[in-house]
């Protein structure tokens, strides 16, 4: 009897420690903290399994990424290049959550993403616990002695050439999010009319919460951009102030409202340090303040400027008909809508794209959205034209956006784009 006692506390003592050893493997890490030996077999892309210890020698950058995370498909290309560049020295292995035959399921289903020719690591449970973050993409670089070397730092080449020579990489370090309900003394609560503020450079990770508090506002971006939001929220999207064309600046400077083009990496993230503000407010249940009036006032005091709504001329494309000769009037058939660009991740609608027996006000925002998020110019649509309409293009045409070949589609149908000034609502934004 003694006996069997003895056997059952050793079980006991087993099971503990290995307790103990998961939930030591599952705790978060930081830079400077080495990574348990970790062993995943659910490799997509590979028949074989992944285990860290046996990359010790290598850096490790894991690319935590998501299906419906188009900025993380979007890099894919890069990263088998970077993955080819470098060969044996480094080792680039996507992470995702779901299981191996769902990643499979994705690729399959769409053939326009790109597949790199590297391990994916599926089914993450651990590895997620160990890096916690919210969003995708985040990137983990963990260095040849197996330690977590940076936390969410790009992956380009400079950066992978920087680690690989022990040279100092000038990056922002990661901020995690850190939620309070307030900045100030509660003592003083009931008494707060409104309160906010402004900061620039990157996010310091402070997030009012919303639980004591009543209206709250968050945004983060370009002095622009907060105008715009900030009017956006008083017309309530009336004149889409976000949208190509919408905003002026009149400003001796505007270098401090758009980001350069053709920026290196470090570049960009200086120009995002200087130029890049944070806007939180909060306002009291009881106190009758509308938060985006307050906000428009608040840039004003802050950036000098003065923001108002007026009409003018703005150079446009405009979708007009040239001739009385209706080609586009339906003919009755099984209504089809198949009027779509092909999309990031790969989604096909076939060799045609169609509008059969559709309103022509779907076919006018198909292509304000084709025209002003591709080309990037303003769309105006002066047709006045009103029914529905049978309107068939070829893919490539909407598939790579180019004016040349959509005008020639349009005219088809006695359809043009031509560019002309046309008289818009705008926001202005001017020095004060």
């Amino acid at each position: 009897m003694r006996k069997s006692i003895v056997l059952l506390h050793l079980v006991t003592l087993i099971v503990l420690l290995n307790n103990t050893r998961l939930k030591a493997q599952n705790k978060p890490l930081t830079v400077g903290d080495e990574l348990p030996d970790l062993t995943f077999k659910n490799i997509f892309n590979r028949n074989t399994e992944i285990k860290l210890s046996d990359l010790r020698g290598k850096l490790v950058i894991l690319d935590f990424w998501g299906v419906f995370c188009i900025p993380c498909i979007e890099e894919f290309p890069k990263l088998d290049s970077l993955q080819k560049m470098f060969g044996n020295e480094i080792r680039i292995i996507p992470v995702n959550p779901l299981d191996r035959d769902s990643i499979g399921r994705f690729f399959k289903s769409h053939s326009k993403v790109y597949l790199p020719s590297l391990p994916f690591i599926t089914g993450d449970t651990i590895l997620q616990k160990i890096f916690p973050h919210q969003g995708n993409p985040y990137i983990v670089w963990i260095g040849k002695d197996g330690k977590m070397l940076l936390d969410d730092v790009p992956i380009t080449q400079s950066h992978i050439e920087a680690v690989l020579s022990n040279k100092t990489m000038k990056v922002p370090e990661a901020v995690k999010n850190n939620y309070v309900e307030s900045l100030f003394d509660k003592r003083w609560s009931n008494d707060m009319l409104y309160s906010s503020y402004i900061y620039r450079g990157r996010d310091l990770g402070v997030k009012l919460g919303t639980s004591e508090i009543g209206q709250s506002l968050s945004e983060g971006g370009t002095v622009m951009f907060l105008y715009q939001r900030a009017w956006e929220g008083l017309t309530n999207g009336k004149y889409g102030f976000f949208r190509p064309g919408r905003t002026v600046i009149q400003t001796k400077d505007s270098t401090k409202y758009f980001e350069p083009k053709n920026l290196n990496d470090y570049d960009k993230q200086v120009w995002l340090r200087d130029n890049i503000y944070w806007y939180q407010s909060s306002i009291p249940n009881d106190k009758p303040y509308h938060v985006y009036e307050l906000m428009k006032e608040d840039l004003n005091r802050a950036f000098h400027l003065n923001a108002g709504i007026e009409k003018r001329p703005v150079r446009c494309l405009v979708l007009v008909r040239t001739s009385n000769t209706d080609k586009i009037k339906t003919q009755g058939h099984k209504p089809i809508d198949s009027f779509f660009n092909a999309d990031r991740i790969g989604k096909d609608y076939g060799p045609t794209r169609s509008l059969i027996n559709q309103p022509f006000s779907k076919f006018s925002k198909r292509l304000t959205g084709l025209i002003e998020y591709g080309l990037k110019k303003p769309f105006v649509d002066q047709t006045g034209y009103n029914g529905n309409i049978d309107i068939q293009f070829k893919a490539d045409v909407l598939d790579g956006i180019v004016l040349a070949n959509l005008r020639n589609a349009l005219k088809v149908y006695d359809l043009d784009l031509v560019e002309k000034d046309v008289d818009l609502t705008v926001l202005s934004l001017k020095e004060n």
